[in-house]
């Protein structure tokens, strides 16, 4: 990934990382928040705070995902490294990925409701809560 440049090699920061996953939680608080009035939009922040929270992870070892790597690069990179740690949590991220995307560019059979927001709120809890705990003992990524 990082010779196809879609991630690329930054100061490891541990700060830095701890802050996005302070972000992915508040996105999940307001995700709860706005989920009857506005699903769209509290469906996107559930799918940021899964991708802030695998960034965190990311950070931790000195690794960003690059402009033309973009969400996907993070999504692939935290699968190719933690899949045999984390499989069952990372399996629906892609679902997420996708349903999100379908909100943003909508077809005439698009429907988010407040239902799908909750049903999919733990699922990204348990994915930053994951990528909490792991942070602090990340190694740096060394070429």
């Amino acid at each position: 990934m990082l010779d196809r440049r879609e991630l690329t090699q930054v100061i490891a920061d541990l700060g830095l990382a701890q802050r996005l996953i302070a972000s992915a939680r508040r996105h999940l608080a307001s995700a709860e928040l706005v989920a009857d009035e506005d699903a769209e939009l509290a469906y996107a922040a559930v799918h940021d705070a899964v991708r802030k929270a695998m960034a965190a992870m990311l950070q931790a070892q000195g690794l960003r995902a690059t402009t033309s790597g973009g969400h996907i690069a993070v999504q692939h990179a935290i699968r190719a490294q933690f899949a045999a740690s984390m499989g069952s949590l990372l399996r629906p991220i892609d679902r997420i990925r996708v349903t999100r995307h379908s909100a943003e560019y909508p077809s005439s059979d698009t429907y988010i409701d407040a239902d799908a927001v909750r049903a999919d709120i733990p699922v990204a809890k348990a994915v930053v809560d994951a990528a909490d705990s792991a942070v602090n003992h990340l190694p740096v990524f060394k070429t």
